[in-house]
């Protein structure tokens, strides 16, 4: 007689502790990964500028979405918030990566008057540059204070979790998508993920599955909604709702249409069929990638108030950020051009702040949906606070964290 033994490898549970939102998230570990469960609280607005309020919010929904959904296991990997992240290129002597790490320290006392034995750094390589006539190695430095980091874990553990992780978002959002890149000749592909968030854009190049480039950008969601807020005289969390509500509505417009180069081009692309294992892989992308339309603003839309509350003063700057973003990389990969821009984060949601930014960097781009590729596994109850019916262009960190290593 024949035993067959097999073992369901749930990941560990994702804990993405975002400036809008607590989202975790769990999947069975396959191809694709299966949902196990997901949970999502927003963050109040007396907790958001205040971050005792704000520890004390997530101590609390941490300790209710961890009991009230069906999540497997107690082990966790937890995000390091953009907003608490120094993240920044640095150039050192080339040299093996303790050294690499010495002088990225050195750097971060000597540049930023930081203390080094204070925070938790990690450096990654990612190509040479000339500086000051000479050969360097680029690094990314990645640095948070290591308070912050502890007590991060500490609430994990009063939620009776045991923390094996913590990844930075810049580092997740790579991951969440990194199964579109298993080719060899994807190596050569290069793609530039705009996570925007409620407090940061985060900006992620990647070339194949590596991270390139990375900056965080301090304009982001929170300050159009705080300008809708004050034009209209309504508080901030039903000016939030206010915006949410619009974007669905864009987001349900008629079928996609085809647009130029430099616009947001969306619909699910499928080829007429599948013969080969690569073209799988691009079937696959495509529809990883690709959500519901997002139709072009009508010039009657654009002249009411409410789709004039984006702050033009926050978008022009957020365009301008990446204008730099994308220079920077071209002077560093000059034969590396980006091939397309991927809009994530629950801003991506508003159609015409994407479609404004790709037109200004004259790049293709597409919503990206990291949930859409995932199975769902059925528990009886639906998920709290995160409607899996819909795109879920803010769920790419917390599916990041279900995929990364444990690192502690």
């Amino acid at each position: 007689m024949a035993f067959g033994w097999t073992k369901t490898r749930f990941s560990p549970i994702g804990i993405d502790f975002g400036a809008d939102s607590l989202k975790l998230l769990q999947v069975v570990l396959g191809e694709p990964p299966s949902i196990v469960a997901a949970a999502a609280a927003v963050v109040p607005e007396h907790a958001r500028n205040d971050p005792a309020a704000r520890y004390a919010f997530f101590a609390d929904a941490l300790k209710r979405l961890t009991r009230s959904q069906p999540f497997k296991g107690k082990r966790a990997i937890c995000s390091i918030p953009a907003y608490q992240t120094l993240l920044q290129h640095l150039p050192v002597a080339r040299s093996e990566q303790d050294d690499i790490d010495a002088q990225v320290r050195q750097q971060l006392r000597q540049r930023f008057n930081i203390n080094p034995s204070r925070m938790v750094v990690r450096a990654f390589p990612v190509g040479q540059v000339t500086r000051e006539g000479g050969a360097k190695q680029e690094v990314i430095c990645l640095a948070v204070g290591r308070e912050s980091v502890m007590r991060h874990i500490a609430m994990a553990n009063r939620c009776k979790l045991d923390v094996v992780g913590m990844q930075s978002e810049p580092l997740a959002v790579v991951r969440a998508f990194q199964h579109l890149y298993r080719r060899k000749s994807d190596v050569d592909r290069t793609t530039c993920f705009i996570d925007m968030g409620a407090a940061t854009t985060k900006v992620v190049i990647a070339h194949g599955k590596e991270m390139a480039f990375a900056k965080t950008i301090h304009a982001a969601g929170d300050h159009l909604t705080r300008h809708l807020a004050d034009i209209t005289h309504i508080g901030f969390i039903e000016a939030r709702e206010a915006r949410i509500q619009k974007a669905r509505s864009l987001a349900a417009g008629d079928a996609a249409r085809t647009v130029a180069p430099g616009q947001v081009q969306m619909g699910r692309s499928r080829s007429p069929g599948v013969s080969t294992m690569e073209d799988a892989a691009d079937e696959l992308a495509q529809t990883a990638l690709a959500a519901p339309p997002m139709p072009d603003p009508e010039p009657a839309e654009l002249a009411t108030p409410n789709a004039g509350a984006d702050s033009p003063d926050t978008i022009d700057c957020l365009i301008d950020e990446l204008h730099l973003c994308v220079r920077y990389h071209q002077s560093m990969f000059k034969d590396r051009p980006i091939e397309k821009l991927v809009f994530l984060g629950g801003e991506a949601r508003h159609v015409s702040t994407c479609q404004k930014i790709a037109r200004a960097l004259r790049i293709g781009a597409q919503l990206g949906d990291p949930l859409a590729r995932l199975t769902r596994i059925s528990q009886g109850r639906p998920p709290e606070g995160v409607d899996l019916r819909e795109p879920q262009p803010g769920w790419a960190v917390p599916l990041g964290l279900c995929l990364s290593e444990a690192n502690l």
